[in-house]
């Protein structure tokens, strides 16, 4: 498991160093245009108090105790189970727990997640998010490939 978790190590310092990046360089509620046809793509400096994409705003405090709950959950069950866990398995676990701990050093510390990848077009914007958001994102995808593919051949 030694490459997952290596990959979770590099997801959590990108999204740290790419956050501070935007909060030292982007005055908050600024953007700066990436894609400016149909203002595609955007930085824009943003926090949040929520889960994410905004979603249930401004229960910073309940995340800042659930998350640490949820991580620690997790990180016991998949070292009770490590050996049988498969490599895409892997890889989505240690890509949540990643995603949990960037947004997790944010709410600590900042007292709010940053976000700053916003996309969309003109007003159909969808919510600003981070590499920590990415990364849960990426993992889920890997967990509904690990169900309709592997786990049908693992049947067979």
């Amino acid at each position: 498991m030694k490459k997952p978790c290596l990959l979770g190590v590099i997801v959590v310092i990108l999204d740290q160093v790419t956050k501070f990046l935007i909060s030292s360089s982007v005055s908050y509620g600024s953007s700066i245009k990436i894609v400016p046809f149909l203002n595609f793509f955007n930085i824009t400096s943003v926090t949040n108090t929520g889960m994410s994409f905004g979603m249930f705003k401004d229960k910073n405090s309940l995340f800042s105790v659930v998350i640490p709950l949820f991580l620690l959950g997790l990180s016991l069950l998949i070292y009770k189970n490590r050996n049988k866990i498969n490599k895409i398995q892997q890889y989505a676990f240690c890509l949540v727990i990643a995603g949990g701990l960037g947004n997790l050093v944010d709410r600590l510390f900042r007292g709010a997640v940053v976000d700053f990848l916003d996309f969309g077009i003109n007003s159909l914007r969808w919510p600003s998010f981070n590499i920590a958001d990415s990364s849960n994102c990426i993992a889920m995808f890997l967990i509904f490939v690990d169900i309709i593919f592997l786990s049908k051949r693992q049947k067979v």
